[in-house]
């Protein structure tokens, strides 16, 4: 299998993803949601990285989750860290308007301790993904303390998603769906957006 590079990756898994088949053909259990995985120039964070947005489409102003995410490569592995940005609420709708991104720098960011997604290539063009090793990606939620899981398949057409969070004193589980995985279907590409000048 040919290995592959950075930036075929990043083409891969950057883009504007959306459910809406899924949740057409089952409103009951699914949502409609939208995650918009945006490049940032290199300049930016000095490294490849991207600005996500993760929302319900009735409410595209208001978004759920929002991180940076900083790409980069061990051997085989393709990893993905995740930062919070201070004061997000200030590039709301960057995914839209990549000019509300342009003072992005200029503000700190946190990295989320054991919330790194490791991909690895299990066919050509197809990935798998889940968090790193330890299970210390934490979330409150509510009055409960959980650990996340969190697992992920992406080519160049779909990604399909699956959380859940356990309570960390018993692993029960005490949230994420019960009907099975997000299925996204890639609806725009930001391949013109990557190539040798993004570095």
């Amino acid at each position: 299998m040919r290995k592959k590079t950075l930036l075929e990756f990043a083409k891969i898994v950057s883009g504007v993803f959306s459910n809406k088949e899924q949740a057409l053909d089952n409103p009951k259990n699914f949502a409609h949601i939208q995650i918009h995985i945006r490049p940032l120039f290199f300049t930016t964070y000095k490294c490849l990285a991207f600005y996500s947005e993760q929302r319900y489409q009735h409410d595209i102003w208001n978004p759920y989750r929002q991180s940076i995410n900083k790409l980069s490569q061990e051997k085989e592995v393709f990893i993905l860290n995740n930062h919070k940005i201070e004061n997000k609420e200030r590039f709301t709708g960057g995914a839209l308007d990549i000019s509300l991104l342009d003072n992005l720098s200029k503000y700190k960011l946190y990295k989320k301790t054991g919330c790194s997604m490791h991909f690895r290539e299990t066919s050509p063009g197809d990935f798998s993904g889940t968090l790193e090793p330890g299970c210390s990606c934490y979330i409150q939620y509510g009055k409960y303390k959980t650990y996340v899981k969190s697992e992920v398949r992406v080519n160049k057409k779909y990604l399909i998603s699956e959380d859940s969070g356990y309570e960390v004193e018993t692993n029960k589980k005490i949230w994420g769906s019960d009907f099975g995985a997000l299925i996204f279907k890639k609806i725009e590409n930001f391949d013109y957006f990557i190539d040798e000048n993004w570095r």
